[in-house]
């Protein structure tokens, strides 16, 4: 098995004001697989259903995607969920970071 680094970045697909999906999680998946595709970086994207507390007290339910990037990357994982945060008009984006032994079979 080999030590690698999982990222996961977590987005929901409202609006943060409008409270609405302005970019489908079908349109936003296949913007970030071209992404990916074209910097070479190994990825997945998995459709979610989540739940969270707004800011104002609503508790608001989105389509959300998790995207999954295993091993080294030449891109900086935080400018990147900050800038999908700032596409989306999310009010918060979470990133998860976990060292990992994965094998390929």
């Amino acid at each position: 098995m080999n030590a690698s680094i999982e990222y996961q970045i977590i987005i929901g697909c409202n609006d943060s004001q409008l409270r609405q999906e302005l970019v489908d999680d079908n349109e936003l998946s296949e913007m970030l697989s071209d992404f990916f595709r074209k910097k070479h970086i190994d990825f997945s994207i998995l459709r979610l259903k989540g739940g969270y507390l707004h800011e104002d007290g609503w508790f608001i339910t989105e389509n959300s995607l998790c995207i999954s990037i295993v091993g080294d990357t030449s891109i900086d994982i935080i400018k990147l969920a900050k800038s999908l945060s700032m596409f989306m008009n999310q009010e918060n984006i979470l990133v998860i970071k976990h060292a990992l032994k994965a094998e390929f079979c």
